[in-house]
């Protein structure tokens, strides 16, 4: 699977009011930090370790805005105020190549706030396009997989901070080529750190330390997978996933990506009477040498590019049981009780209803899909191969880094899939 690096990540929701009372105690408050009326300087510092598609040579992302859910001192201790702070790069927008920020980091904001606050999470807001890939020498577009142009970073273990401090956000996303075009799914982790370097500038580099890696890992999440069911009826599949969070925090499961053998179903030719762009309205997935032109005596036929992987993203669970399976099918019953939810397809069409859902540790969710794999304006769908021996890869991508990925294959059974360890170092997953 062609699985490259961005950031990316479920937009948390942020207090709609600009000051709300929390009543939250001061996390790690000492004496130095919480004096009356000082300011303390906050950088927010960028690191992306990529995971990108073979020539891959640039994952250029643009923002317009950072948006700081942090909680500030009352005065009365023990009592924190909630607010949105917004920070504006120089200019209005601000770029980086985050293929460049291999163990190291970039100082991509300052922020002024209150001593003793502290910083709950940093969301990005991105205008149109915001994210560029550059694969081959080829320059494409990369729609988040979960919809919408902002997407936050969480700090774990939010502790109190002062002047000196500041806080290291990991992009770990991933992107996948699909028939859609390139999707970029969340999976990304956020620390403090104490005793910085002292004035920092925006743009300035930083290598990172050993107590950098340390404490992310420690903020990074676990998940375990596998296919509980996969079927086809005619061309309508049902697909289920069973994920369990086996770590010590709450995830949120951003996107599932599915590789394997895929058939095409329906028919590849269009005729229009006007040369317009071939499957208008969706996010790539084709070169601009393959956008051929037509009228109603020249239809255009085109086979789809990367017809073997997909994406769905969770959707609110329900407490409804699993979807049952039907013809043409392969089931694993699972012996534990899980949480039942849906997951929608990553189809190029932004129907604004795609969303992660957020697991507990010690908790698992079954999600299911029933529908169509079909994509834009496209007259095909994609339909899954179900005979014996036929082998599925699943990439399940959560916050906090917790990725994984899982071989599974048919017919299914309680050792059917099993976890892939990625190469170490590969930037190609």
């Amino acid at each position: 699977m062609e699985y490259a690096a961005a950031a990316v990540i479920v937009s948390l929701a942020i207090i709609a009011a600009s000051v709300l009372y929390m009543g939250l105690p001061i996390p790690n408050q000492n004496s130095s930090s919480a004096q009356g009326g000082q300011s303390s300087v906050l950088a927010i510092r960028l690191t992306d370790p990529p995971q990108v598609p073979h020539l891959t040579s640039s994952l250029n992302l643009t923002y317009t805005s950072l948006s700081l859910l942090v909680g500030e001192p009352t005065g009365t201790a023990g009592q924190l105020t909630t607010k949105s702070v917004s920070v504006t790069p120089s200019g209005g927008t601000a770029t980086v190549d985050l293929l460049r920020l291999q163990n190291i980091s970039q100082t991509i904001a300052l922020a002024s706030l209150p001593s003793g606050s502290v910083l709950y999470s940093v969301t990005f807001t991105m205008p149109a396009n915001g994210i560029k890939i550059d694969v081959n020498d080829t320059i494409s577009s990369v729609a988040l997989a979960t919809g919408g142009s902002t997407f936050t970073v969480t700090i774990a273990r939010p502790s109190a901070f002062s002047s000196g401090d500041f806080a290291l956000l990991q992009l770990n996303p991933v992107v996948v080529n699909t028939p859609s075009g390139y999707q970029l799914i969340p999976s990304s982790v956020g620390v403090m750190g104490h005793g910085g370097e002292g004035a920092e500038e925006v743009g300035s580099h930083h290598q990172l330390s050993g107590g950098d890696n340390d404490n992310l890992s420690k903020a990074h999440g676990n998940v375990t997978a596998s296919m509980v069911a996969l079927s086809v009826k005619g061309n309508v599949t049902t697909l289920t996933i069973r994920i369990n969070n086996t770590g010590t925090t709450p995830v949120d499961l951003n996107a599932l990506g599915v590789h394997g053998n895929f058939t095409v179903m329906g028919n590849i030719c269009q005729t229009f009477r006007y040369e317009v762009p071939y499957m208008q309205g969706m996010s790539g997935g084709y070169s601009r040498n393959d956008m051929m032109h037509g009228d109603s005596a020249h239809p255009r036929c085109m086979i789809p590019m990367h017809m073997d992987e997909v994406v769905f993203v969770p959707v609110a669970p329900s407490t409804s049981t699993t979807a049952t399976s039907s013809t043409s099918s392969s089931t694993h019953t699972a012996s534990a009780a899980c949480i039942a939810g849906q997951m929608s397809l990553v189809n190029g069409m932004d129907d604004g209803d795609q969303r992660g859902l957020t697991l507990q540790a010690g908790k698992c969710v079954q999600l299911t899909f029933t529908g169509q794999i079909s994509f834009g304006r496209a007259s095909f769908d994609l339909v899954p191969s179900t005979s014996a021996g036929q082998v599925y890869v699943l990439h399940v991508i959560a916050s906090n880094g917790a990725n994984e990925l899982v071989s599974c294959t048919l017919p299914l059974g309680a050792n059917s899939c099993k976890a892939i360890q990625p190469q170490p170092d590969s930037r190609d997953w």
